[in-house]
Order: structure tokens, then sequence, then C-alpha cells
């Protein structure tokens, strides 16, 4: 069999050869946006990370305070709070709990969420001195924030 193919097939074979060729070869780059979304990723992984580091040392600090028997769950977990804290109502000027949370809970709620996130909402760890446990509380950006975590646990305060 004679293998001779005209110019005019050799030539359209190589066009079509270098299209595909260049359109496998399509910039494979990260656009700006793409960028800029990783960046932005990255920095809130590293405000995630400090703030972790942040709370791991308050809580060495308390259970150096406290003493052995008063440490939270092993390796600095978060546990839920328990329904068998009882304590309801106005803990002193414009802090307040429901009927499962202590007095000394809440004050430590309110002073982690000033010191760790200051304004706005979000999650904070926080020792309870009736259980000896640490507890994660979620808190609202509203007046007054509402700080509820655990087995329906809730703090209030301005």
């Amino acid at each position: 069999m004679n293998d001779h193919r005209s110019p005019r097939t050799l030539l359209a074979l190589f066009i079509a050869a270098a299209l595909l060729m260049m359109a496998g070869c399509g910039d494979s780059g990260a656009s700006k946006e793409e960028l800029r979304e990783a960046r932005q990723a990255g920095a809130k992984q590293a405000r995630e990370q400090l703030r972790i580091r942040q709370i791991q040392k308050e809580l060495k600090e308390l259970r150096k305070k406290n003493g052995p028997g008063q440490s939270s769950t092993a390796g600095g977990s978060v546990s839920p709070a328990p329904e068998s804290v009882t304590s309801s109502g106005n803990c002193g000027g414009s802090l307040s709990v429901n009927e499962n949370t202590s007095c000394g809970f809440a004050e430590n709620v309110e002073a982690a969420y000033y010191s760790e996130i200051g304004s706005g909402s979000g999650t904070v760890a926080a020792y309870s001195p009736a259980t000896g446990e640490t507890y994660s509380m979620y808190c609202t950006a509203g007046s007054p924030h509402e700080c509820t975590g655990g087995n329906n646990a809730a703090v209030y305060f301005p």
C-alpha cells in the first residue's frame, strides 16, 4: 500500500495537531481572584491557629492556677456543659444566665468573649469553676450578647 498524502492533507493534520496541543496547554495558573481567595483563606487559618494557641495557653494557666483537681478535659478538648449546673437569673451587674448555667462560668464566658472576640459573633472556650471543665460557647454579635452551648447553657451580657 502506497502511503502518499497530499501536502494539503499533511498541512491540515499539522494544524489540527497544533490546535489540540494549544488547547491543552491553556493558562493553568491561578486567576487573581483565586490568588486573593487563597491568601484570605491562609490568613484566616493563621488567625484561627493563633486563637487556638491563645486558648490553650489560657487553659494551661487556669489548670496551673486551680490545681490538679480542677483541670479541664484531657488534651484541652472542650466538652458540652452538663445539665446539672444550676443557677438562674442575675449574676450581678448586667450579667445573667439561664437555669443550666453557673455565675462563675458566666463571668468566664464574658471575659473570654471580650478577650478573644471583642465584637461580633464567634465561639469562645470558657472554664467552669463549678464543674472543673472547659466548654465551648457561641456568642452573638447583638446587644445583649447571647452565648449558648453545651446542654442548653446560656449567658447574657451587654
